[in-house]
C-alpha cells in the first residue's frame, strides 16, 4: 500500500479527509475505475489549493497588487488550465468555442478565497449559451463549500435540486455578470441511464424582476465522473398570466407610490427605499410561486421543456 501512496496519490489522500464520506467515496471509486484519471485529479487539486494559499497570503502581505504576483497568479491560472484538461479528458460542445479555465483569479480579499466553480468554460460567439464542465468531486466538493458560506440560505446547503433554487448558486456557478438569475420553477427533464440532470427556467436580471417572463434555462448534469452547469437564452411563446399578474399588480403599485414620496423628499439615503424594494420581492415571490403554478398548463411549458430537453442533449455529447 505505502508503494502507492506518493506523488499525486498522497495529495489525493488528504483531500478525501477533508470530504464528507460520501463526496470521499465518490472519488475512491474514481480512482479504482482509472488510476491515471485520479492521480490528474489528485495534482489538479493539489496545484490549485496551493495556487489559492500563495494568493491568500501575498493579500495579506499587502503585495496582491505587485506586478510579480500578478504574473505569478497568471501563470498558474495557465498551469490550472492545463492541469484540468489532463484530468477531465478530451471535451467538445457541438456549437461551443475552445473552453477556458473558469477562473478568473484566486481570492476576492485578504480572508476569501475565491467562490466560483472551477471547470472548463465553454460558450457560443454571443455568450447566450455558457456551460461549464469539471470533475464531479470538485463539483461536488464546491457545493458543500458554497453551503457553508457566511450568510448562504439554507437552500444551498440542500443538496443540487435545493441549491438550484438560490440565486447565489448561478452567482458563483455559471459568473452572471452585470445582475444575476432569478430561478423560477423546475422544468421535468428525462435523465438517461447512469446521469442525473435537472433544468430551472428563470431570467437574468439587474434589479427585481417583478413579473418579468423568464427568458434563460439552466441545467445541472452529473455523468461519467463529470459536472456539468450550463445557461442558455430561450425565446418562448410566454403570454401574461392573468392570476399571477393580479398578484404582482398592488405590489407595484405601492412601490411606485412609495417611490414618488422618496423622490418628493429628495432625500437619496431614505430610510424607505429599504422597505419599497422589500415590498417589490415580496411581489416577485408571490408572482413567481403563481407562475411555477400555472406554467404546466400554459401553451409554451412544451417549448420550455423541449429546450431544456435539447441543451441536455447538447452537453451529452462529450
Amino acid at each position: 500500500m505505502n508503494a502507492l501512496m506518493n506523488g499525486p496519490a498522497r495529495c489525493l489522500a488528504r483531500a478525501l479527509l477533508r470530504l464528507p464520506a460520501a463526496l470521499a467515496a465518490a472519488l475512491i471509486a474514481a480512482a479504482l475505475a482509472s488510476p491515471a484519471a485520479a492521480d490528474a485529479l489528485a495534482d489538479y487539486v493539489a496545484a490549485r489549493d496551493s495556487a489559492i494559499a500563495e494568493s491568500l497570503a501575498a493579500a495579506k502581505a499587502g503585495t496582491g497588487g505587485e506586478e510579480a504576483v500578478i504574473k505569478r497568479e497568471d501563470a498558474a491560472l495557465e498551469d490550472l488550465s492545463r492541469r484540468l484538461s489532463a484530468a477531465l479528458g478530451p471535451l467538445k460542445v457541438k456549437g461551443l468555442g475552445a473552453p477556458g479555465y473558469s477562473l478568473y483569479g484566486f481570492t476576492y480579499d485578504e480572508n476569501t478565497p475565491t467562490r466560483q466553480l472551477d471547470g472548463l468554460a465553454f460558450a457560443n460567439k454571443d455568450l447566450t449559451i455558457r456551460l461549464v464542465v469539471t470533475p464531479e468531486p470538485v463539483f461536488q466538493s464546491w457545493l458543500a463549500a458554497r453551503g457553508k458560506d457566511e450568510g448562504a440560505p439554507a437552500a444551498l446547503a440542500g443538496g443540487i435540486e435545493a441549491a438550484m433554487t438560490t440565486n447565489e448558486f448561478y452567482g458563483s456557478a455559471l459568473l452572471v455578470e452585470g445582475g444575476f438569475f432569478q430561478p423560477y420553477m423546475t422544468l421535468p427533464v428525462t435523465a438517461v441511464p447512469g446521469e442525473t440532470a435537472f433544468a430551472v427556467l428563470g431570467v437574468l436580471a439587474d434589479e427585481p424582476p417583478g413579473n418579468t417572463p423568464p427568458d434563460q434555462i439552466v441545467i445541472v448534469r452529473l455523468a461519467g465522473g463529470k459536472a456539468m452547469v450550463g445557461g442558455t437564452l430561450v425565446k418562448l411563446p410566454i403570454k401574461p398570466i392573468a392570476a399571477c399578474d393580479a398578484l404582482w399588480k398592488p405590489f407595484k403599485q405601492k412601490a411606485d407610490a412609495l417611490a414618488a414620496e422618496i423622490e418628493k423628499a429628495g432625500n437619496i439615503e431614505d430610510p424607505r427605499w429599504e422597505s419599497l424594494y422589500a415590498g417589490l420581492d415580496a411581489g416577485g415571490a408571490a408572482y413567481r410561486a403563481c407562475f411555477a403554478r400555472e406554467a404546466p398548463n400554459q401553451p409554451f411549458f412544451a417549448a420550455a421543456l423541449k429546450r431544456a430537453e435539447a441543451f441536455l442533449q447538447t452537453a451529452r455529447g462529450n
